[in-house]
């Protein structure tokens, strides 16, 4: 069994309208809302600002029509600094939508252990991992800017 560890771009930063929970009582900090400033883009589907990952609609859309599991997705706030707006005055932006990971799994070196089980997946470090299977749908889209490491099963 191989997993797919995603780095994605990093196209921007957490903005300041984003809304940190922390009512699990643990030195975790749970992001309820997030507000996400692109401070450039190179065109990717998938994009990150850790902890937070984003996903293009078209990408989200082809997600909720597979039978992957272990996702949820959550409205995020845009917007663009000023730099943004002036390097690039006609760009245009697709809707992009956090996508949040709900299986855990442990990576060492380059072999996970305690996996949950689930298509979409965050280490202990905050990385994005996928199976093989979400993968397969993942790479049909631009991801020319995320580097990917295959992690295999610890024996």
């Amino acid at each position: 069994m191989r997993l797919y560890m995603l780095e994605p771009e990093v196209a921007g930063e957490i903005g300041e309208n984003t809304v940190y929970d922390n009512r699990y009582l643990s030195s975790d900090k749970q992001i309820s809302k997030v507000h996400f400033e692109f401070f450039g883009w190179l065109g990717d589907d998938i994009i990150e600002s850790t902890p937070c990952f984003l996903v293009s609609e078209k990408l989200k859309q082809k997600i909720e029509e597979s039978d992957l599991t272990g996702y949820k997705f959550q409205n995020a706030e845009i917007s663009y600094s000023d730099e943004f707006n002036e390097i690039y005055p006609n760009r245009k932006i697709p809707v992009f939508y956090r996508l949040i990971p709900e299986g855990k799994v442990t990576i060492k070196e380059n072999n996970f252990t305690e996996w949950t089980g689930e298509d979409f997946l965050v280490s202990e470090k905050s990385y994005l991992v996928v199976t093989e299977k979400a993968y397969d749908v993942i790479k049909k889209f631009n991801i020319n800017n995320c580097d990917i490491y295959v992690i295999d099963k610890q024996k």
